[in-house]
């Protein structure tokens, strides 16, 4: 085995320890959840569906490099986001390309959007929790709230992409919404997706070592992510929101 191999394999497993590390917080968070007796709300703010904390929003034109992803895969929507009971009415929680895992009132996520723009699903077989925090909303919150934007896409660490947020936090509750996708299978085809993934290659913390933007590229090809595409095309979501007329 060449070197260059012996360093892709190296940052494969890399990748997999903290993707494993990472997956560890979500489930502790889910078994102090599940003992918690949290208060259901006295509140029931107004939407276009009768939402539930868990419910998952698809929409666009909230990172570049989401829109992006989606254009090459063809997805419906770039992002997804995840409903929670707050304060005032329900919230969604999200990863804003700037300022990281965040929240916005659910009115304002969805201002401006026509019916089209966006899309609720539920997943089917978890409990119902009412407008209450159920576990995949919880695992969003405490686990990701105020944490950076991962501009790499790396699946661990403390920085996290929209895809990334809703698929551990629904693994944490023991869904598996999609699979991850190798970046070779994914920019097959769409240069421009490529170009993507290695902007910035000299700062891409698994290619430290390399010298040559070709040879950053052999090592990320191997690894993989979650896409929001494998999200929504995953069995056991309903969809809620808008509904065929």
């Amino acid at each position: 085995m060449g070197n260059k191999a012996r360093r892709a394999k190296a940052m494969t497993q890399s990748w997999s320890r903290s993707f494993g590390r990472k997956l560890h917080r979500y489930m502790r968070i889910l078994l102090c959840f599940s003992c918690s007796g949290l208060a259901v709300p006295a509140f029931a703010e107004e939407a276009a569906w009768d939402w539930r904390a868990g419910d998952l929003i698809f929409r666009s034109g909230l990172d570049p490099m989401d829109d992006l992803i989606a254009e090459a895969t063809q997805a419906e929507f770039g992002s997804v986001a995840i409903v929670r009971a707050g304060s005032g009415g329900p919230h969604v929680v999200y990863v804003d390309a700037e300022e990281g895992v965040t929240e916005a009132m659910l009115g304002d996520f969805v201002t401006g959007l026509r019916a089209s723009d966006y899309a609720v699903y539920r997943l089917q077989d978890m409990a119902d929790w009412g407008q209450g925090d159920s576990p995949i909303s919880y695992n969003a919150l405490l686990v990701a709230y105020g944490q950076a934007a991962d501009r790499f896409r790396l699946m661990g660490g403390d920085t996290y992409y929209g895809a990334e947020l809703v698929y551990l936090a629904a693994l944490g509750a023991g869904v598996t919404l999609g699979a991850p996708v190798r970046l070779s299978d994914l920019a097959q085809g769409h240069p421009e997706l490529e170009a993507a993934f290695l902007t910035d290659w000299q700062e891409h913390p698994y290619c430290t070592y390399v010298v040559s933007r070709d040879d950053c590229w052999d090592v990320l090809k191997g690894t993989a992510i979650v896409t929001t595409a494998g999200i929504q095309g995953a069995s056991g979501l309903e969809h809620l929101y808008p509904l065929p007329e």
